[in-house]
């Protein structure tokens, strides 16, 4: 009799609909992978105060922290400017104070990433005015930096050739290694009709001590020119 119902048993089983549940199923097969990637549209600027964007296709649930930064840099370790949660709506329109420290700034660039640790991230930048447009120039090359002379601990001469005419350049310093992307700014700079130029720059004082230390020009207008070097602090 064990024999016979172990058979009718087999054959019951075989009969059922393909599909049928015999295992139960994961309570997570049933949510939606998220695809792609965020992006940020650009809505509005009021100059040196805030910018207003769009931010698209976001995942649900997540946590994102803002930065602002230098044009070129995407804002990478920039400074952090708020945060915001995300439902389950994948657009949020958002407005965000511009910090004083990139007051007269051309172009800034904004960035969103993640805080849970979900890996995403998106950045743009923006023009730092009201009309959201800005001239080019006919500049060829780009400048370059030459290291003339050091003098420990306290100050760096360089040599800037090729400048652009009638831009500014912000002067950083940082660790060596780092190009000294998001370094310590130093003073800014006017290039007048541009070319070369012989200039000091101090050493900062939270650099002192270092055995090499990167020094970078970048512009503050929307160029995109930069230069970096490093020099031995000796």
């Amino acid at each position: 009799m064990k024999y016979l119902a172990s058979i009718i048993l087999t054959i019951a089983l075989a009969l059922l609909p393909l599909g049928t549940a015999v295992f139960p199923q994961s309570a997570s097969a049933s949510v939606q992978a998220f695809s792609g990637h965020p992006t940020i549209t650009i809505l509005s600027v009021v100059r040196d105060s805030s910018v207003t964007i769009r931010v698209n296709n976001l995942p649900h649930n997540d946590e994102f922290r803002v930065r602002m930064g230098e044009m070129g840099t995407r804002a990478v370790g920039g400074t952090v400017v708020g945060s915001f949660s995300t439902d389950d709506h994948s657009s949020m329109k958002l407005t965000f104070d511009t910090p004083s420290e990139f007051d007269g700034d051309f172009q800034v660039a904004i960035r969103i990433e993640s805080r849970t640790g979900s890996g995403f991230f998106a950045f743009n930048w923006f023009f730092n005015n009201t009309s959201g447009t800005g001239s080019g120039g006919t500049h060829k090359g780009h400048p370059t930096m030459r290291i003339l002379s050091v003098n420990r601990n306290r100050t760096v001469t360089v040599r800037l050739l090729n400048l652009p005419a009638h831009d500014t350049f912000r002067v950083l310093m940082g660790r060596f290694g780092t190009r000294a992307v998001n370094g310590v700014r130093v003073t800014s700079f006017s290039t007048g009709s541009g070319g070369n130029r012989t200039m000091t720059f101090t050493i900062p004082s939270s650099l002192r001590g270092l055995s090499r230390i990167a020094i970078r020009i970048q512009s503050r207008t929307g160029s995109g020119f930069f230069a970096f070097n490093f020099f031995f602090n000796r």
